[in-house]
């Protein structure tokens, strides 16, 4: 059995899960957890889920096997109870874990996702991953200006750049399975089917900016979660914990103390 990598700060008897993004990592939070952190209550994980960051490479991928995973790491960790954070990828997979194992959560709280199916309009991105020839360089910056060609946003940029690490030859290499993901990309946009109401306390936190999380989401979130509350973060798109993290961190620690 294999167990997904995290980086654990903090030594609370509270745990705290946090389940990053598409093409994401735990070390994406981070910030977040350092945050989290000066409550020594809190023992934070920063999971890196199958095919991404530190974790294991896998040819299958899907929400099935990602809540399996999650939950070998939670007993192998002799966890029983946490929070369970869950960013959009992230949070689709929290959910499903919800359904399945909701005896171990305290609190779910999902960001800037729905339970619905999203089109696949990151092709863009990892077509500039897989167009780069990792042997053609020699030093970071190079990789920088090749990826500036096909992706305008710096932000974004900077957020692939953190999926090539360099080894002990210091030769670069993708950390991020990039070729298994983009062929399950249209897995990973499916819709959840949630059978029955999930029970659990609920927050989504959505960007103010974010199209992620619309009207009609709303309903579909009030439906299905019957106890969940919808906190919109101002001035933040879709990486709402990085765009406004001051704000962010504010309403995280709330929903976690009270």
């Amino acid at each position: 059995m294999k167990i997904l990598h995290s980086k654990i700060i903090g030594s609370g008897n509270n745990h705290i899960i946090i389940l990053h993004g598409l093409l994401g990592m735990g070390d994406n939070w981070k910030s977040v957890a350092n945050k989290l952190s000066n409550d020594k209550s809190f023992c934070i994980h920063l999971i890196d889920q199958r095919n991404h960051g530190k974790s294991f490479h896998s040819e299958k991928i899907n929400y099935d096997l990602m809540v399996d995973d999650l939950h070998n790491y939670l007993k192998h960790n002799s966890i029983d109870k946490c929070f369970l954070v869950g960013h959009s990828m992230g949070g689709k997979t929290a959910i499903n874990f919800s359904m399945t194992h909701p005896e171990y959560l305290n609190k779910l709280i999902i960001v800037d996702i729905a339970p619905k199916k999203y089109e696949p309009k990151f092709n863009y991105l990892f077509q500039a991953l897989q167009s780069l020839n990792l042997g053609n360089y020699s030093s970071r910056k190079e990789i920088e200006n090749e990826l500036t060609k096909n992706v305008n946003e710096e932000s974004l940029v900077f957020f692939l750049l953190k999926n090539i690490g360099r080894d002990s030859n210091n030769k670069f290499f993708f950390k991020a399975n990039i070729n298994v993901l983009h062929q399950n990309l249209i897995i990973l946009m499916e819709k959840l089917i949630i059978d029955d109401k999930i029970l659990i306390d609920t927050i989504f936190l959505k960007g103010e900016k974010s199209a992620y999380i619309n009207e009609n989401d709303v309903v579909l979130i009030k439906d299905r979660f019957p106890n969940s509350e919808i906190i919109s973060i101002p001035n933040s798109g879709h990486w709402v914990h990085a765009e406004n993290p001051e704000y962010f961190n504010m309403k995280l620690l709330q929903i976690l103390k009270n």
